[in-house]
């Protein structure tokens, strides 16, 4: 059974590592990462993500807290009946980049 949930973590931006370490906690307990998203003003970092156990390891709970021990991590929160929309992106032009060469 696929458990998902959608998490609010509260962090102290210091460097680009941020992220890394933070999905790093992630797989190596063989969570998955559906979507996140970041926002960040004057060095505290809101992250909002979700996840779920495809593997059916059940390892959310220990995931979770590992992270909350971290040191860059002020507090984590699990939004329960949390309710989103897909991401928008409105954009007017773009370019599109393949193996280093821009294509249009």
């Amino acid at each position: 059974m696929t458990q998902e949930r959608i998490i609010k973590i509260q962090a102290d931006y210091r460097d680009p590592g941020l992220l890394e370490r933070i999905a790093a906690n992630f797989r190596r307990f063989w969570v998955d990462i559906k979507w996140l998203n970041m926002d960040c003003n004057s060095g505290n970092c809101v992250i909002y993500m979700s996840l779920y156990d495809g593997h059916g390891l059940e390892n959310l709970d220990l995931s979770i807290i590992t992270l909350s021990k971290m040191i860059d991590i002020d507090n984590i929160e699990e939004l329960d009946g949390c309710e989103y929309k897909k991401f928008e992106l409105k954009y007017n032009k773009s370019k599109k980049y393949e193996w280093g060469v821009m294509s249009e």
